[in-house]
């Protein structure tokens, strides 16, 4: 069996502890961010002799993984590690820990030395760790204290912004259901919904016990189900019974204070084959929703109640009041101002004087017209945006409006004025919130999709919508249609040993000459972490085998291994990415035969 260890972990940051952690006990180790790349690098090297993987992993889960691989002849002497965040899922996997063929079960609350131990005892054939359940009843009652606090639960119809935002982000997923859910004691309720009919929609929710969106609470962290009908956790839930729910990906609604209130989800009827891109777009805009969600509460509250029993509040100046205000908004991380009375900045906090490019101190000290005036030279339209800003600070009502600023980066804001009575006058607490969440999250969103950042790549949701619609256009045109696949096998190496900031250059330079080498309908895709694909239509196998040496003339480091291959026929886009996956696979143990593969 080949002395490596597979780490199959879609967070980059948690993959390289653990990849150090295999590096310690000698061993070679190699990541996927998925299931099914863990899948590939089996096939492309044999079961490894250490395997760390989650539970919760994209396109093909853990469990699903792991009974995948106890089919194959050569795992039978793998040692098996198993690091997720979902209690039941980990007590599920200590149920089948035989089965499963599980050395190791341990929490994402594991220290270093936990995981360092439950890894050699797992290369020494003996059992770590198990599935007791780890979450406290304090930590559950300080989280629904905290959602009682903010008072989120409305019985009125849902919030209209709320309804538009789950209804882009189930767009731009490409699914029939989101939801933005609030787990409470004993159910979940939906704060907003797209997709959902019948006594779900009318109901607003379900039973805490049927709630996906309860294990990702519980563990605080996204969570994807690729399918549901086949989970030892999730195929007996009703809304999988009856066809509700196939697939799931939720990401935590989690607050500046670390409390849980919910989750950001999508839902479909079928299989869901996020990536974990996919996954960390959707953990980035639920981190954005807990954020607006938590400061528009809190900061339309801002006076307190009266206490029970008629006891009277202590006696605030304005100074005072001011002061509690002040503490508040510095806590917050949405760019906040409080204006005192007579229209003077008060104070700002560190979100703000990010946002406008200034010090916090220099923002409380200037005049209330200077401010506006330093926002309007952030637009493009200084003079415009000036008289939009000519606020009254003792209006009655609160002012919204949104501004396009280009310094010191472009971005659209809302700028929103809420006025508060204190003693002498009226306050205005000013907040500008960045319209990512809201309005723009189907751009950002595809953004995020749609381009890979570090490259500047199309990402491979991209590319297969692309292959496909190229494929077909060369049939009908009766043009070949061929495509290159490289992969990177170095760049593991060059990660470890020179840093990843050198992986980035060398990946963001074999990108520049991928995409010279496919000019248009040609295209480019960063097809995994360490794979490109060069899609050429026109091009037959001679012209992409011309290509695929070309590649190679890239001089310098990672080491890479490539394929060409020509469409066939009538085969369908995804044959020839198989044929493709399998010849490059066949390449990587020969690759010092061929000269043309540095």
């Amino acid at each position: 069996m080949p002395r490596y260890a597979l780490i199959a972990e879609p967070d980059s940051h948690r993959a390289t502890a653990l990849l150090a952690l295999a590096t310690q006990e000698g061993l070679e180790g190699v990541v996927a961010r998925d299931g099914a790349e863990a899948q590939e690098w089996v096939r492309q090297r044999g079961a490894p002799t250490l395997l760390v993987t989650d539970l919760a992993l994209p396109r093909v889960d853990g469990f699903a993984l792991l009974a995948w691989l106890r089919g194959r002849s050569d795992a039978g002497g793998m040692a098996v590690v198993v690091v997720t965040a979902f209690d039941e899922l980990r007590v599920r996997a200590w149920q089948l820990k035989d089965a499963l063929g599980i050395h190791a079960l341990l929490s994402r609350r594991a220290g270093p030395e936990a995981m360092r131990d439950g890894v050699r005892r797992a290369l020494a054939g003996q059992l770590a760790g198990g599935g007791l359940l780890e979450s406290t009843a304090e930590e559950e009652k300080q989280r629904l204290a905290r959602i009682d606090e903010l008072k989120l639960v409305d019985p009125g119809p849902p919030d209209a912004q709320l309804q538009e935002l789950v209804s882009e982000v189930a767009q731009a997923f490409g699914v029939p259901v989101a939801l933005l859910t609030l787990v409470l004691g004993d159910r979940q309720w939906f704060k907003a919904h797209v997709g959902l009919t019948g006594s779900l929609a009318r109901d607003r929710g379900t039973p805490r016990d049927w709630a996906f969106c309860h294990h990702v609470v519980q563990g605080r962290e996204a969570m994807v189900v690729p399918d549901a009908t086949r989970h030892p956790v999730f195929r007996d839930n009703p809304l999988v019974r009856d066809g509700i729910v196939g697939s799931y990906a939720g990401a935590p609604l989690i607050t500046a204070s670390g409390d849980v209130l919910g989750s950001l989800c999508v839902i479909d009827t079928r299989p869901l084959m996020l990536g974990p891109e996919d996954l960390a777009a959707l953990r980035e805009l639920a981190g954005r929703v807990a954020q607006s969600l938590e400061h528009t509460q809190a900061s339309s509250r801002i006076r307190s109640p009266p206490r029970a029993g008629g006891q009277s509040e202590p006696v605030l100046t304005e100074a005072s009041a001011l002061a509690l205000v002040r503490e508040a908004v510095r806590a917050l991380d949405v760019p906040v101002l409080v204006v005192a009375p007579g229209r003077k900045p008060y104070a700002a906090n560190a979100a703000l004087a990010e946002l406008m490019g200034l010090p916090e101190e220099r923002l409380s000290g200037m005049s209330f017209d200077s401010l506006c005036q330093h926002v309007a030279n952030l637009s493009a339209d200084p003079g415009g945006t000036l008289r939009q800003l000519d606020l009254a600070a003792e209006a009655s009502r609160g002012l919204h409006l949104t501004l396009t600023l280009e310094r010191p980066r472009p971005r659209v804001v809302r700028w929103v004025a809420r006025p508060f009575v204190v003693p002498g006058g009226v306050a205005q607490l000013l907040s500008l919130m960045d319209l990512r969440v809201g309005s723009d999250v189907k751009g950002e969103r595809e953004g995020l999709l749609r381009q890979d950042a570090l490259t500047g790549l199309d990402t491979r949701r991209v590319g297969e919508e692309r292959l496909s619609k190229e494929i077909g256009r060369c049939r009908r045109e009766g043009l070949p249609f061929s495509l290159v696949l490289v992969d990177l096998v170095e760049l593991g190496v060059l990660n470890r040993t020179r840093g990843f900031d050198a992986g980035d250059v060398a990946l963001r330079e074999l990108a520049r000459r991928a995409d010279g080498l496919c000019p248009p309908p040609g295209f480019a895709v960063r097809w995994t972490g360490d794979t490109f694909l060069l899609a050429l239509p026109g091009a037959d196998a001679v012209g992409a085998e011309a290509v695929r040496q070309l590649f190679h003339d890239v001089p310098g480091v990672p080491g890479r291994v490539s394929v060409a291959v020509t469409v066939q026929g009538e085969e369908d886009p995804h044959g020839t990415l198989s044929r493709a996956h399998a010849a490059l696979a066949r390449a990587k143990p020969d690759r010092t035969q061929d000269p043309g593969r540095d």
